[in-house]
């Protein structure tokens, strides 16, 4: 049960992250583990935006069910940018040519970034507004 609730309070951006990185590094993926190569169509694109779709689901989900007036808020954002930090690091890689990736995968990672940015936007913002509103109403109580 441990494991279930790490995966989805403080695993889910680890995770993500380190499926971006899978997804970014396609000849380790296709020359050492070729079962975890997505493939460059549209049956990869929908496993890929499915893996995005799957993780803001999960981010949503803790947003609304978070504990309000806890310092849950500033870890979220904290692990929230994991994945952005995950991102940027692959695209400066990207820019000085240390890694080389295909249109696919750059598309792929597009999504992947709209999706982070989404979650650091909206489920840290809407956190962090809920709890300054739990703090005036307690304090008007």
């Amino acid at each position: 049960m441990a494991i279930v609730k790490f995966f989805f309070k403080e695993g889910s951006p680890v995770i993500f992250s380190l499926i971006i990185v899978i997804f970014s590094l396609e000849y380790l993926t296709s020359n050492y583990v070729p079962f975890m190569a997505v493939p460059a169509n549209f049956a990869g694109m929908f496993a890929v935006t499915m893996i995005c779709l799957g993780y803001m689901i999960i981010q949503m989900g803790l947003t609304a069910f978070a504990k309000i007036g806890k310092d849950a808020p500033l870890m979220d954002l904290f692990l929230s940018m994991l994945p952005l930090i995950t991102l940027v690091i692959i695209a400066v890689l990207s820019m000085v040519g240390q890694v080389q990736l295909t249109m696919f995968q750059i598309l792929g990672l597009g999504i992947a970034a709209v999706v982070v940015v989404m979650d650091i936007i909206f489920n840290t913002l809407v956190m962090f507004k809920m709890n300054r509103l739990a703090n005036d109403f307690v304090q008007m109580q």
